[in-house]
């Protein structure tokens, strides 16, 4: 699976409301102006460092590489760019910021600095605090309810991983021309679940 399928994918699985294929040509000149530039499209340089760490937390690398080598933090900002609205991107820049403050407070470093235990202790923090935000809003009305930036994190992360060949081919079992669809498969103990 190239780069170009992934984000394809990508712009599937996020609901994007314009056409698929503006929305891929868009997704695509994204990915290849980060690709030439170097830089980051939304983010800071600082902001796509901390975003790669904090991927990493989520998905580390162990026997199969991680969410850095993936560069899931690329795919996070071509998406964000291309595929959210400016308030949710607004709450995203705003979660990273959080994160700095969360992690300054407690180890009066910014999260870069930190090491990989004090950078879980913060995660553990943000979850935390994300699910007591949602545990909120889920009393108010309908209209005012939103993703906190911390399950927006996870959820492009789990995708960005996913969705490239590193995730696909060597965390997922990954079959190019799998055959027949048979809809029940069971696994056996420590195998790994099926690509899509």
């Amino acid at each position: 699976m190239n780069r170009r399928d992934a984000l394809l994918r990508v712009a599937t699985l996020v609901g994007a409301t314009v056409s698929l294929p503006a929305l891929a040509d868009t997704l695509e000149a994204s990915a290849a102006a980060r690709a030439v530039s170097g830089k980051p499209l939304l983010f800071t340089a600082d902001q796509d460092a901390m975003v790669a760490e904090m991927a990493e937390v989520i998905i580390p690398t162990t026997s199969t590489p991680g969410a850095k080598a993936a560069k899931v933090n690329e795919v996070i900002d071509i998406v964000l760019k291309d595929c959210y609205r400016e308030p949710e991107q607004k709450r995203f820049l705003e979660g990273l910021v959080t994160t700095n403050k969360i992690s300054k407070d407690a180890y009066n470093k910014s999260f870069v600095e930190c090491d990989n235990a004090q950078r879980i202790d913060v995660m553990k923090k943000l979850e935390t605090q994300a699910k007591q935000e949602r545990g909120q809003m889920m009393q108010g009305p309908a209209d005012k309810r939103y993703t906190p930036f911390f399950f927006m994190l996870k959820d492009l992360t789990l995708m960005g991983y996913f969705t490239s060949e590193i995730g696909a081919t060597q965390a997922l079992a990954y079959v190019p021309v799998p055959g027949r669809f048979e809809g029940c498969v069971p696994l056996k103990p420590g195998q790994k679940a099926w690509a899509i």
